[in-house]
């Protein structure tokens, strides 16, 4: 299969150096083109009044302070030629990267990891957090570890949306020879009370465990026994504690694609392990790319019902 460029987004950062150099990495490995991004922050007047409007020279002298530092910094992982066609853009770090992304019909962002506080994050203060939310690729935000991962987790649950996830786990594994494990975590069984209960907790997890054990037959049968891992507590705590323990340097969740208000009340596994995981992390979306799909096929299948006037169309 062949992969679609990979785009970084960078500002001078560690973390953002870091993720060009994941980034280039991987594209290397998969023959695909690397795409550097740096969103121009506003200049804003003296006393933080007002932004002041890019005047080129700027906008311009900004860009090659990024160029520069790319070349001292990480000059001797990235070639020549990709930091020298870093895109540069005026706007919000995560709005230029999906729009770019979008432009070049992108395989993957990655970013750099930073933790934010829940007031910052419910309105949108993370790039990382608000790529997650809105676009349809997966998303890469690289956190500290070894430079070139070589144990990738994957984890996730017992139903078939999932094979998404274990593919996309499988397929970057592969690509950059990581080692892979899969981690399923039995979270408490949830019963209305109004219904009589027949099955014990500990049924409840033999079946949970069974059914695991099922889907990585099925999606990845690749991974070997010893790495196929079930734990018991709330998702995701039971995630970054296999992380931790394991030592792994990529972890792989898929998202589901909550509403907002969820998110902002409650949150969900996948950002609550974007605040807390000691590794990357690589976000799969699963929801939103399946409703676009069947979005697409049902109007695929109006426009054959319709046809041309006159005819019928079987």
């Amino acid at each position: 299969m062949t992969w679609k460029p990979i785009i970084a987004g960078v500002d001078g950062s560690p973390e953002s150096l870091r993720a060009a150099a994941l980034a280039w990495r991987i594209a290397r490995a998969a023959d695909a083109r690397c795409i550097l991004v740096y969103s121009v922050p506003d200049v804003w007047a003296p006393g933080g009044v007002a932004p002041l409007m890019h005047s080129p020279e700027i906008f311009d002298r900004l860009a090659a302070d990024v160029r520069r530092c790319l070349a001292d910094e990480v000059g001797a992982e990235i070639p020549v030629i990709v930091r020298d066609g870093l895109v540069a853009r005026p706007g919000r770090p995560g709005v230029v990267l999906a729009e770019v992304a979008r432009e070049y019909d992108a395989e993957l962002i990655v970013v750099g990891g930073r933790h934010h506080g829940a007031l910052a994050r419910s309105w949108g203060g993370s790039t990382a957090h608000y790529l997650v939310r809105t676009v349809d690729i997966p998303v890469l935000v690289v956190g500290p570890g070894r430079r070139v991962p070589e144990r990738m987790l994957v984890a996730t649950d017992v139903f078939d949306a999932a094979i998404p996830t274990l593919a996309a786990a499988a397929r970057y594994a592969g690509l950059l020879g990581a080692r892979l494990r899969a981690v399923h975590v039995v979270e408490p069984a949830k019963y209305p009370t109004v219904v009589p209960l027949s099955l014990d907790q500990g049924e409840y997890e033999r079946r949970a465990r069974a059914a695991f054990e099922r889907l990585i037959e099925k999606a990845v049968p690749s991974v070997a026994p010893a790495d196929r891992v079930t734990r018991e507590g709330l998702a995701d705590e039971g995630i970054a504690e296999e992380a931790a323990a394991w030592e792994a340097d990529v972890t792989v969740v898929g998202s589901h694609g909550k509403g907002w208000m969820d998110r902002m009340l409650i949150g969900s596994t996948t950002e609550r392990l974007l605040n807390r995981l000691p590794t990357s992390l690589l976000v799969v979306p699963i929801l939103r790319r399946a409703r676009r799909r069947a979005a697409q096929t049902q109007k695929a299948r109006k426009r054959r019902a319709s046809g041309p006037k006159g005819k019928v169309v079987i």
